[in-house]
């Protein structure tokens, strides 16, 4: 088409004008940890005299730009001895100066949420951010001995659980399914273990990870709400290590292996859990349940040389959910990223990836007169190029492109009995399979005009097409078939272009406080039917057509963040406002599950949402912790749903608590204390039913969500014990109790007849009290 070489025209000016630049003057460089070699994100590189500086980003690099002269240069880090060093710069030179920074114990006995220089969060551009280094995770408290990244950003304020028992989260009132969740820059389309009491995230093999909430850089796109970004151990290490755990429900073990002189590394991680066992022991209700998973990370780390490294990291999970030999349930991730960073020279650095995402499950329904399986899920090929560019200290250039081939399974059934495909009309072997290419190039500049006032802004071009073979359905306004168009293999149907600014601007009010705002618009091509409302992965995902408009949502932001006590308490308040067009809902009764005609399910309409975020956080000393609330509101509204009328969406829960305290009372032993308080649930309820042919139907009166679940609040408690290090080792038992005054939560709620032929409700949890011991060692 007209714009595909528009695509490729700027991508090749980008390059060509950033490629050229003028010689300078300064140091440039790598910082690591002197303990395992892992590259430091964030560390502060300073010259007190010039009042300027800069720091690290995602691969530990910095580049620093002098006049020609003798500084003394500080490098400084949270968790981290500061080192300062006397270097002198020749005219028209870059000296390399690669540093590796000890461990600060005595930091490092604390809690940090973020391991970054201190004030931070009010000097730094970003906002609606949250990183969180393992070294800082791991001081949150641990459920049952397992320390988990989707666990530990439930407890930020603006995220709320999309369930009990579900690593679903909701971001400022948006559906679950709008948030991008990336290992390694692969997506992971359901990050969810142990119907959700776990995440896909082994502790051991994970180096940090990155929470967007807003303030999107222009390099992330494909959903509306947040962005996830996971980075797993990216560095050689200079000896072997062994670290894992043993638990009452999980057991962990990752190896970490250097070679060929210290250029080639191989780190090999797994996982499993036996915890299935105990379902009916801890609910009497639940007899007959099993459920187990097991995962697999791995990654091959090779360096060439200074300029040249090699990435190749692969991981693989399952999950299995069986229950009283009627249903059997499995699903699980494959996923495979093979980068390679280079550094063209001192400004120019690149990153080529490729990348393999796969997210399958199969159902085995075993229920008199019904027998069949159904498989369904998302396959990805992706390719990328990103480049980074430093003009000089106060600007920093970004771009890139990026090119995805998506396969989506909407249901592949077998029916031996033909039962359920009489039931909904389905051909009984039906296979729904359709396809897309998605495209994006993207380019933004983090500009420092002042010492006081530093600005982003930047846009990304995204592009999507529908292609065969596909037998393509078009509806009425009825929602019903009216005729179809068969595209062949590989043909082009339909294409979307959205070009989608980013901005963001931060002031600086005094040494201690500061002002921050952005904006950004988001683009969504995709979208999840789901009629699950606990953590079964009964997901369909489903692309945007000529009868799906992609979705689209505006974001604006403002923040006023202010430290005190020398940086030692954070203090922090957001307010936030969404507004989104083309967001979907589904009609009452819909189905999905190897359903063609899915497109006829959607109903198309509105949404906005708003709220306001507080945060006071102490990172430093015996006692540590945060308190956040949140208040948010999110609403839709749809021609076709609730009468036309405004209504509030699923993600509807305004008000939202999370503590979180934890005390050393020793060296050795630490206390924590975790306790969340969200508002129930939004759902629709039925009034009343019918029976045609022994099937019983629902009747519903139109209204959406005007019900709630009860609200859900818990309370989990952990003790740490630091056992004495013997030479190498070092290990350390964990206590914990999850769900410490034993509330029962809602998870699901089921319908049944009661006297005089009344509809009665039953609720359904998945856990009261449960208490665990975990040993967890390093060598």
């Amino acid at each position: 088409m007209k714009l595909k070489p528009l695509f490729f025209l700027l991508f090749f000016f980008l390059i060509t004008e950033f490629a050229v630049g003028q010689q300078k003057s300064g140091i440039v460089g790598v910082i690591k940890d002197a303990d395992n070699n892992e590259t430091l994100i964030g560390v502060t590189i300073y010259v007190e005299t010039l009042k300027t500086g800069t720091t690290t980003d995602e691969d530990g690099y910095y580049e620093l730009f002098l006049s020609p002269g003798k500084y003394h240069i500080k490098f400084s880090y949270i968790g981290y001895s500061t080192e300062i060093l006397s270097v002198t710069i020749v005219a028209e030179s870059m000296e390399r100066l690669n540093l590796k920074l000890k461990p600060d114990s005595k930091v490092l006995d604390e809690i940090v949420v973020s391991s970054e220089k201190k004030d931070a969060n009010v000097r730094e551009l970003r906002m609606s951010t949250q990183k969180l280094e393992m070294v800082s995770i791991r001081k949150i408290p641990s459920l049952m001995g397992e320390v988990d990244v989707i666990k530990a950003i439930q407890l930020l304020p603006g995220v709320q659980t999309a369930s009990e028992g579900s690593s679903g989260f909701s971001i400022r009132g948006s559906a679950t399914d709008q948030n991008l969740i990336l290992l390694d820059d692969a997506p992971i389309y359901n990050a969810s273990h142990f119907l959700g009491f776990f995440s896909v995230f082994n502790n051991d093999v994970v180096k940090d990870a990155t929470l967007y909430k807003g303030d999107f850089p222009a390099y992330y796109g494909g959903r509306l709400a947040s962005v996830l970004d996971v980075k797993t151990l990216d560095e050689i290490p200079d000896r072997f290590t062994m670290t894992g755990g043993i638990g009452l429900l999980t057991s962990r073990i990752m190896l970490n292996m250097p070679f060929n002189k210290h250029r080639t590394s191989l780190m090999i991680a797994g996982r499993t859990t036996y915890g299935g066992l105990f379902i009916p022991v801890v609910n009497p209700s639940l007899k007959g349940t099993n459920l187990y998973f097991y995962d697999i990370n791995a990654k091959l780390i090779h360096q060439f040389d200074d300029k040249n490294r090699l990435f190749i990291s692969g991981y693989y999970g399952w999950d299995k959910f069986r229950m009283d030999k009627m249903m059997t349930v499995g699903y699980g991730n494959i996923s495979a990223t093979v980068r390679w960073n280079h550094i063209f020279n001192d400004k120019l650095t690149s990153n080529l990836s490729l990348l393999y995402t796969n997210y399958r499950y199969l159902i085995n329904i075993v229920m008199d007169p019904y027998l069949f399986d159904l498989k369904a899920g998302i396959k990805d090929i992706s390719a990328k190029y990103d480049f980074s560019f430093l003009w000089n200290n106060d600007i920093t250039s970004h771009f890139g492109i990026t090119a995805t081939y998506h396969q989506y399974l909407q249901g592949q059934l077998d029916d031996k009995t033909g039962a359920v495909s009489i039931y909904l009309d389905l051909d009984p072997n039906i296979k729904a399979i359709r396809k897309a290419l998605e495209y994006a190039i993207y380019y933004s500049n983090d500009h420092k005009i002042t010492p006081l006032l530093s600005i982003r802004y930047g846009f990304r071009l995204s592009m999507f097409q529908n292609i065969g073979e596909e037998e393509f359905y078009l509806f009425n306004d009825k929602y019903k078939v009216y005729d179809s168009i068969y595209y062949k293999s590989g043909e082009i149907f339909n294409t979307d272009i959205h070009i989608e600014p980013r901005f963001a601007a931060m002031y600086q009010l005094d040494e201690h406080s500061s002002v921050k705002a952005s904006y950004s618009r988001t683009v969504q091509y995709a979208q999840v039917a789901s009629n699950s409302t606990g953590g079964l992965p009964f997901d369909v995902w489903f692309p945007s057509s000529p009868n799906i408009k992609p979705q689209k949502c505006d974001q604006f932001a403002f923040g006023y963040f202010r430290n005190f006590l020398r940086d030692e308490i954070e203090t922090s308040v957001e307010l936030f406002y969404k507004n989104m067009t083309n967001v979907i809902d589904f009609a009452d009764d819909a189905y999905f599950y190897g359903n063609l005609l899915i497109d006829g399910e959607v109903r198309v309409g509105k949404g906005r949402s708003y709220g306001i975020e507080f945060l006071v956080r102490k990172n430093y000393g015996d006692f540590t912790g945060w308190l956040s609330y949140t208040y948010s509101r999110s609403f839709r509204t749809v021609k076709e749903i609730n009468f036309g009328e405004e209504y509030v969406s699923p993600y509807d829960r305004p008000h939202n608590i999370s503590l979180v305290l934890s005390y050393a009372l020793s060296k050795r032993l630490e206390l924590s204390a975790n306790w969340v308080y969200n508002t129930g649930q939004p759902v629709t309820f039925p009034y009343g039913k019918y029976s045609v042919n022994g099937v019983t139907y629902s009747i519903y009166n139109g209204s959406r969500n005007k019900s709630r679940y009860p609200d859900y609040h818990r309370l989990d408690f952990s003790a740490t014990w630091k056992c004495k290090n013997v030479r190498r080792w070092q290990g350390e038992w964990n206590f914990s109790i999850y769900n410490l005054y034993g509330r029962h939560n809602t998870w699901a709620v089921t319908f049944k007849t009661g006297e005089n032929n009344t509809i009665e409700t039953e609720k359904i949890y998945l856990f009261t009290i449960v208490p665990s011991i975990s040993y967890n060692f390093k060598f």
